[in-house]
């Protein structure tokens, strides 16, 4: 908490003696928190009439809602002041929430808290900006507009491919329904890929940070990718450190990044080759994930390339192992995204490794027994 940039802190609520809620008390918050109070904040109360948004509902009603709701919640909130502040509360223990604790002063359960300055006025955006964001999200657009109807070319390739309604006569009308199904898939492929470049632009500053468990994200990625490897025939591991703090970032791009990964990894190892999937806290508090394989490899100079939007190394690779160099570059702004950064190392002929950096600010301590893959349960 000490480490994060963001206010965090951690409030219990406080019932009166029917059980209902009555207030907050502040249990432990950073210095980022006490200096958006502008005092210590450990020990005192937080009442509903401490700040509130006109109309709209303050921190306190945020907090009641996260218990009530016994869900994350984010809002934004102006404070005294008109300072606008971004909000995000995570409650700490659902499973006690339907027999809240009876009798004055009993704490019920208690909840996470960020808050995040974003000033008293929106900045402007530089014309370029601007632009740069108009095409990310028409590319985004598009990308979605053309999904609707390649659905439908492969699940009527795939209707002709099992010959639902009957035989198709010529074995060649079978073989150009198979043609035009991996034809699809290719290009589905492609979009998918321009859809996650396009979102990794447009969502620049609207990550949904949260408390995740990194072992149990990246278990999830790697059955994600089970199947694929087992066809390809390659051997896919894991190597996750067993004292792996919670990773305080975007639940979907952390997937996003090692599904990535772990697909180009297998994608471009040989039958019998190996992939294998690591984690480990950093010596300087971060945290690091690395996936490694013995595949094709890529060349110095070609390295810069890869990491450019439609770049590809050129490379002897396994057959029918195509890309479309997407990939390392959305992994590579989601990592900007959380302030850390993508580290490739390679070897024609002697595989690739690819490894996520992220900064010590990012490592948050395990609060709570009950940790989901996408954040505090």
């Amino acid at each position: 908490m000490a480490a994060l940039a963001d206010g965090v802190g951690v409030l219990a609520a406080i019932v009166d003696d029917r059980g209902a809620l009555d207030d907050f008390e502040w249990l432990t918050a950073n210095r980022a928190a006490e200096r958006l109070f502008g005092h210590p904040l450990a020990g005192r109360r937080l009442r509903a009439d401490d700040l509130q948004d006109g109309e709209e509902a303050g921190l306190f009603a945020c907090l009641a809602e996260c218990l009530m709701e016994k869900q994350a919640v984010r809002r934004l909130v102006v404070a005294p002041g008109g300072a606008r502040w971004r909000i995000a509360a995570t409650p700490f223990d659902t499973a006690s929430l339907d027999t809240l604790p009876s009798g004055a002063g009993h704490a019920a359960p208690t909840v996470c808290v960020s808050l995040a300055e974003l000033g008293s006025e929106v900045p402007a955006v530089p014309e370029s900006d601007r632009a740069h964001r108009a095409k990310a999200e028409f590319l985004a657009h598009m990308s979605h507009e053309l999904r609707t109807p390649l659905n439908a070319v492969l699940g009527f390739s795939e209707v002709l491919l099992a010959e639902t309604f009957g035989p198709l006569g010529s074995p060649r009308y079978r073989s150009y329904a198979a043609d035009i199904h991996a034809s699809g898939t290719h290009l589905l492929s492609l979009i998918d890929g321009i859809l996650d470049l396009s979102q990794s632009e447009t969502t620049r500053t609207e990550m949904q940070e949260e408390a995740i468990n990194v072992a149990e994200a990246a278990r999830q990625a790697l059955a994600q990718v089970g199947d694929k490897a087992a066809a390809r025939g390659v051997d896919i591991g894991e190597d996750l450190s067993g004292d792996l703090p919670l990773l305080y970032g975007d639940a979907r791009a952390l997937h996003r990044m090692l599904t990535n990964l772990l697909s180009n990894a297998v994608k471009f190892t040989p039958s019998g080759g190996q992939v294998m999937l690591s984690a480990s806290p950093m010596p300087d508090g971060g945290i690091g994930l690395m996936v490694a394989d013995t595949g094709a490899g890529i060349a110095e100079d070609e390295m810069a390339r890869v990491l450019e939007p439609f770049g590809s190394a050129d490379m002897a690779v396994p057959r029918g192992a195509t890309g479309t160099g997407i990939g390392l570059p959305v992994v590579k702004r989601l990592m900007e995204m959380h302030g850390g950064r993508l580290d490739l190392y390679s070897e024609p002929g002697a595989g690739t490794t690819a490894i996520l950096m992220f900064p010590p600010r990012r490592s948050l301590p395990h609060a709570a027994s009950h940790v989901g893959p996408h954040g505090l349960a």
